[in-house]
């Protein structure tokens, strides 16, 4: 599975040091990686409309958009991507905590910390990549990073997965997927459906919300557990987007 990264940094000639040392790292990892760089927020913004990155290194101080305010706003779209910020703003080092960096890695001293962030990153992203789902159907083998899942409906005896970017029709049946999902923080709360936890906004008695504003049905019978279940799964991990930062 290609690991796509994305660098963001405005001046020109830092960001072509900074691309070469973070693509020299990668490779010496013997990652299978595409890295593209980007002197603006908006073009790396247009480039996000047909392509998904999984990691973002990004400058504070850009032009168009504050880089923690970009990092924020992917978080707050339920993007599980990993964030490392490259500033010289070593003052903004906590306010970057809502973003929820892996690192801040100070301009001032790139050279001794970015190995250790990228190979970091690379643990996270070898970790990340094992949680895949697998389905092998009349010969044709699918795979779906269980991350971007947000919920899987059975309709008329056919189920429809749905992730951030997508909605597939697989041949699969209901106990088959349950099999290999609730491991992975996913909810049963209505028959015929499997709901992603990280992206349930609200549970009433009246059905899930999710982030998105989807409503999925929940049954009378099923609230109590499923409430309970999804305070489980939450307690289990405070640290979800927790910062990994170094400090100045």
């Amino acid at each position: 599975m290609l690991f796509r990264a994305a660098i963001c940094e405005d001046e020109v000639k830092v960001l072509q040091t900074i691309s070469a040392r973070i693509k020299t790292t990668f490779a010496s990892l013997g990652l299978d990686i595409s890295i593209e760089s980007f002197s603006s927020v908006e073009a790396m913004l247009e480039r996000m409309e047909s392509t998904s990155f999984d990691v973002f290194f990004l400058d504070i101080d850009l032009p168009e958009m504050d880089g923690v305010d970009f990092g924020a706003s992917l978080r707050e779209q339920g993007s599980e991507a990993c964030i490392v910020f490259i500033s010289n703003r070593e003052e903004r080092v906590y306010d970057a905590f809502k973003a929820a960096p892996m690192r801040f890695i100070r301009k001032s001293r790139f050279c001794e910390e970015v190995d250790e962030a990228v190979m970091a990153v690379a643990t996270w992203w070898e970790r990340r990549k094992n949680q895949v789902l697998v389905l092998s159907t009349r010969g044709q083998v699918n795979t779906f990073p269980i991350g971007d899942i947000l919920y899987v409906e059975c309709f008329d005896k056919v189920q429809h997965l749905i992730t951030r970017t997508q909605t597939k029709t697989i041949r699969a049946t209901m106990s088959e997927l349950e099999g290999k999902l609730l491991e992975h923080g996913f909810l049963n709360p209505h028959k015929g459906y499997l709901v992603n936890y990280k992206f349930i906004d609200s549970i009433e008695s009246t059905g899930i919300t999710l982030q998105n504003g989807v409503s999925i049905p929940i049954s009378r019978y099923k609230l109590v557990d499923t409430k309970n279940a999804f305070l489980e799964l939450v307690s289990a991990e405070p640290d979800v987007f927790s910062p990994y930062l170094h400090k100045p």
